[in-house]
């Protein structure tokens, strides 16, 4: 008896397949391993389109890197520490380097660390050696939250 599992992802369908339930759940244990690369791979393609723009009048990109111009109060940490990821696509951020561009911009938060983690968990963001990255879902998640802060955005309610 064949077993067939379909996962729906922003991006398509991924299908697992095997002779048995067995066969199929070895296959989901490494099934992390292949969606951060699969992310990985749809992250540096979207960013070689050209999807920064986005980021203008919420992000200025200085010698030092990248730079959020909105206030505190515009902004959580959570959503602070997404949009600098994002900004930093493809080649990820260090911990270390992430706080400093957070204390660059005016977020000094020692709580950045379990922001990552949240995003972490959530599948928005994955490590990748010692660099956070976001996922497709991720960074779906920033565009719609920088756009909802664009004159003319979506509002949240």
């Amino acid at each position: 008896m064949k077993v067939r599992l379909r996962l729906h992802r922003s991006y398509g369908d991924i299908e697992l397949e095997g002779e048995c339930f067995d066969e199929v759940i070895d296959r989901l244990k490494e099934f992390p391993e292949w969606l951060e690369v699969i992310d990985s791979m749809i992250s540096t393609q979207s960013v070689a389109a050209g999807e920064k723009d986005i980021l203008s009048g919420i992000v200025q990109i200085t010698t030092e890197g990248p730079v959020l111009t909105v206030t505190r109060e515009r902004l959580t940490d959570r959503e602070a520490v997404a949009i600098l990821l994002y900004a930093m696509d493809p080649q990820g951020v260090r911990p270390r380097e992430l706080s400093r561009l957070l204390s660059l911009s005016g977020f000094l938060s020692v709580g950045f660390a379990s922001r990552l983690s949240e995003l972490k968990r959530e599948g928005l963001a994955y490590r990748e050696g010692d660099a956070y990255r976001l996922t497709v879902a991720g960074k779906n998640w920033v565009e719609k939250t920088v756009k909802s802060m664009k004159p003319g955005g979506i509002q949240s309610e």
